[in-house]
């Protein structure tokens, strides 16, 4: 896995890692096995990114060890500290969410498109060191307004530029309605005009926009946020053990192969010096692994914390000296 890690970076590919990442759901394709999902939190992760086609590659570094794909708007990384955009326009605080990541040709570099309240900001490259998959504390909010006039967009479209004049790197910037996004103008040359806005988490947009897609604004209003929607409460329950099964913590032996059954579509190995949790039967060569710390399988409950089609031979497990014995089904 390092191997691979550190060959991505050599052909330019940014590689975004965490050592207690957030929640992130990977797709995980067995050997000759129907493909699964899992949750994977609080573990060593590194992402190396994909194309606009391509998903990314996960490597997940846990009790166990494996690999799986990610599509480039579900990666939940975030910026690790203050950042500035390639082209000088952007700058994101700390604890930025709601990105798409794509590799740049360069390994330092990852190309972004960066989702804020009402406004997506396209072809946006930001440093790749300055990214994680941990979690980051957020800035204090603090709202600034000097009273001067606003602007605001004619369409749903505006694009900055880093200088005035069709020469200048281009960034588009897509709005949900023209009033998300309200700019105070700094200068004006050559028919372009230098306007900025800060939010209250101190992300700030800077650039040249041509005059004819710039309007007065009416009334100023400070957009808060996306609005979160509620879940509904899960009413799944883990499969309970059946009469001639028991579910204990073990040791499994490192580097056991993982399989999605018995058999058949390997996928993943055991981490070293592991104890997992394990449901097993008497007389049967094969013990299911059903609990690893951060790994769960996704399912329709989003609160299942159970693994599935994660089958390992019995030969590699050390169950406990008083688990031979299956005990009788509760009354």
């Amino acid at each position: 896995m390092l191997l691979s890690v550190g060959t991505a970076r050599a052909r330019g590919t940014c590689v975004v890692e965490g050592k207690k990442t957030t929640p992130i759901v990977i797709e995980v394709a067995p050997r000759d096995a129907t493909p699964f999902k899992l949750r994977v939190e609080g573990v060593p992760v590194a992402v190396e990114l994909g194309g606009l086609e391509t998903p990314a590659t996960v490597h997940v570094r846990g009790a166990l060890v494996f690999d799986g794909k990610v599509r480039a708007g579900e990666i939940p990384a975030r910026t690790k500290r203050t950042v500035e955009s390639l082209n000088g326009m952007l700058r994101l605080p700390a604890s930025t969410e709601k990105l798409t990541l794509y590799a740049n040709v360069r390994s330092k570099w990852v190309d972004a498109d960066v989702h804020l309240p009402g406004v997506e900001l396209r072809g946006v490259s930001l440093p790749c060191d300055g990214l994680t998959m941990d979690d980051v504390a957020s800035p204090k909010p603090s709202l600034e307004d000097d009273g001067s006039a606003r602007l605001v967009a004619v369409g749903k479209v505006v694009h900055f530029r880093n200088q005035p004049g069709p020469k200048g790197q281009a960034m588009e910037v897509l709005l949900d309605d023209p009033d998300a996004l309200e700019l105070r103008r700094l200068e004006e040359q050559g028919g372009y005009l230098r306007v900025t806005n800060r939010w209250a988490d101190g992300t700030m947009l800077t650039g040249w926009v041509k005059r004819e897609e710039l309007t007065a604004a009416g009334a100023h209003h400070e957009r808060i946020g996306d609005v979160t929607p509620v879940t509904a409460a899960c009413t799944d329950k883990p499969r309970a053990a059946a009469a001639n099964e028991r579910v204990v913590t073990a040791t499994v032996a490192a580097g056991t192969q993982l399989f999605a059954a018995r058999y058949l579509g390997a996928w993943g190995k055991v981490a070293e010096g592991t104890k997992l949790q394990v449901r097993f039967r008497p007389k049967d060569d094969w013990v299911e692994i059903v609990g690893a710390p951060g790994i769960v399988s996704v399912t329709s409950c989003a609160t299942n914390v159970t693994l599935d089609d994660a089958w390992i031979p019995r030969a590699a497990v050390k169950l406990p000296a008083d688990a031979t014995a299956v005990a009788p089904p509760a009354p």
